[in-house]
């Protein structure tokens, strides 16, 4: 059935989500063990968040076990089936907010037209389970999806396209950290390297050697570059790298501070050097940087 939808390539200004269903499924919490809902097809996207659970979810041909605060997310054309108990907030959205489907009358069991599926990086580097570090913002945005949908006022469709924007790109936000990531915590080094990153962003304006971040670890400098290139997808240098011409693309446009200042406080003793790697991975120099973002 899947694979029968259309694929439709859509760019991140294209997104203009529909909220067509929120819901708050308490009933499941009182179903005896092992109770499956009515399998259904999934005609469009559909993201919940697990507040309690001892039960899991049938995706396609997957059995999932859920916990409390994983967030599910499903795709048109996708089966699904409930196994009780357990209890979740429901938001179910128009991506694209073309369909043409009314909220008011919306169903999720009525047979119905499949959205089109969308090729954006933003939704596909969203898995089908994500269990996120805090939960609990999630729950607001959740929460406040649910409160404006049933409050029905004449600017809930707005209010309800930030909210939904606002899911889809903390999850996204989420996903691609590799510190966050559901791959990473399973690491055996997750907390060695969460210790160093730390480290690293406390002492930012510092000259950081390898040697330095090794010692922190109890790891040889060849294994600590090892370890931290496999469970980041960069090595040590790359990161840090990253970390101070943030820095010094924030300092640009938030204070006044000199380019020279600005350099001695990301860590680039050398102001030269400074430049062309700020030009050479930005593709603008400090100060055209600074011009472009800046009120004058």
């Amino acid at each position: 059935m899947e694979s029968k939808i259309a694929q439709i390539k859509s760019q991140n200004k294209d997104l203009s989500p529909l909220v067509l269903k929120s819901l708050y499924f308490t009933q499941g919490a009182n179903l005896p063990t092992g109770h499956r809902l009515r399998e259904r097809y999934v005609y469009d996207y559909e993201l919940e968040l697990i507040v309690f659970s001892e039960g899991a979810m049938v995706i396609c041909d997957h059995t999932y076990p859920v916990r409390q605060g994983d967030v599910i997310f499903r795709k048109p054309g996708q089966y699904t089936q409930g196994i009780m108990p357990y209890s979740c907030y429901f938001v179910c959205i128009d991506l694209l907010g073309n369909t043409g489907k009314d909220p008011s009358t919306y169903d999720i069991y009525n047979k119905q037209k499949f959205q089109n599926t969308i090729i954006n990086p933003v939704i596909e580097s969203i898995p089908t389970i994500f269990h996120p570090p805090h939960p609990e913002k999630y729950q607001f945005i959740f929460d406040s999806i649910l409160k404006e949908y049933i409050a029905a006022s004449p600017g809930t469709e707005l209010i309800l396209k930030s909210y939904a924007l606002n899911l889809i790109y903390t999850l996204y936000q989420d996903c691609i950290n590799p510190l966050i990531n559901k791959t990473v915590p399973m690491s055996p080094h997750y907390g060695t390297i969460k210790k160093v990153i730390e480290y690293i962003d406390e002492n930012i304006e510092k000259k950081i050697l390898l040697n330095d971040l090794a010692a922190l670890t109890n790891l040889s400098p060849n294994h600590f570059h090892k370890v931290f290139s496999e469970t980041m997808g960069i090595t040590p240098n790359v990161f840090i790298t990253k970390l101070r011409l943030d820095k010094a693309k924030d300092l640009l446009i938030r204070t006044d501070l000199t380019i020279s200042d600005i350099s001695a406080k990301c860590g680039f003793d050398n102001i030269p050097y400074f430049s062309y790697l700020f030009k050479k991975q930005i593709k603008l120099s400090p100060g055209e940087f600074r011009k472009k973002h800046s009120y004058i």
